[in-house]
C-alpha cells in the first residue's frame, strides 16, 4: 500500500472512531439496569438508551455539565453521575419527583409536593415481581403493593413491600438548580433519601427506550424497543 492510500485509510479510521466517540459522549449511551430500584418501570436486565443531549452537554471526565439548555421536568427518568456520599460508585437511574423551589415529602410510599398529595390510587389484585441480588445468583419472586401515581403528564406505577416501611421522608426543601430523585420501587432504592437533592449539572441524560431485556426465562420480547420515559 503506497503512502497516499495509507493516509486515506488512516484518515477514514480516525473519522469513524471520532464519530463513534462523539455519538456516545454527546448523543446516546446504553446503560444496563442491575438492580430493582426502578421496578416496575425498569426491570433488572434492561438495556436502556439514554438521550445524553436532552438537558445539556458535559465533557468527558468532568463532574458537571458545561452547558445546559433545558431542565429536567417532574416525572422524567434520568441517569446521573454518582453523588458524593452515595454508597455506589456507578451511574444511577432514578425518577425526578421534585424540582428546585419545591418541598417534597413521602408518606406511606405516597408522594407529597408543596403540601399537596400527588394523585395516587392503590391497585387491587395480586402483586409480585422477579428480583435478583445485583444480577447475581438465582431469580426469586417477591410480593408487593402496587399503586398508580400521576405526576404532571407522567402516569406510572410504584411498588412498596408489604408489612415494611416504605422509607418515608419528612418535608424537605429542594434548592434552585437541584432536583429530588426517587426510585419507583420506593423501599428498594438508594436515592435522594440517602444523598439529598442533586445538582442539575450532574445529570447525564434522560432515559428513552429499553433496547433489549433479559430476565429469568431469557429475552423479554415484550420489552424490545419499550419506551420507558412515560
Amino acid at each position: 500500500m503506497d503512502k497516499v492510500k495509507l493516509k486515506k485509510e488512516l484518515r477514514g479510521w480516525f473519522v469513524t472512531i471520532a464519530a463513534v466517540l462523539a455519538f456516545r459522549i454527546f448523543l446516546f449511551e446504553a446503560v444496563y439496569i442491575p438492580s430493582g430500584s426502578m421496578i416496575p418501570t425498569l426491570q433488572i436486565g434492561d438495556y436502556v438508551i439514554v438521550q445524553k443531549w436532552a438537558y445539556g452537554a458535559r465533557l468527558p471526565f468532568t463532574e458537571s455539565a458545561q452547558v445546559l439548555w433545558s431542565k429536567p421536568k417532574r416525572g422524567d427518568i434520568v441517569v446521573l453521575l454518582p453523588p458524593p456520599g452515595n454508597p455506589r460508585n456507578d451511574d444511577l437511574i432514578k425518577r425526578v419527583v421534585a424540582i428546585g423551589g419545591a418541598t417534597v415529602e413521602i408518606r406511606d410510599g405516597a408522594l407529597v409536593l408543596n403540601g399537596q398529595p400527588v394523585p395516587r390510587k392503590e391497585l387491587e389484585g395480586d402483586c409480585r415481581y422477579e428480583n435478583r441480588n445485583e444480577n447475581k445468583g438465582e431469580w426469586f419472586e417477591e410480593p408487593c403493593i402496587a399503586a398508580e401515581e400521576t405526576l404532571d403528564k407522567h402516569v406510572y406505577k410504584t411498588f412498596c413491600t408489604p408489612e415494611v416501611s416504605c422509607r418515608d421522608v419528612p418535608p424537605a426543601a429542594v434548592p434552585e438548580g437541584y432536583v429530588w430523585l426517587a426510585g419507583d420501587h420506593r423501599d428498594h432504592s438508594a436515592d435522594s433519601r440517602v444523598f439529598g437533592p442533586v445538582p442539575v449539572g450532574r445529570i447525564k441524560g434522560r432515559a428513552w427506550i429499553a433496547l433489549a431485556s433479559w430476565g429469568p426465562g431469557g429475552p423479554r420480547w415484550n420489552r424490545l424497543f419499550h419506551f420507558v420515559n412515560h
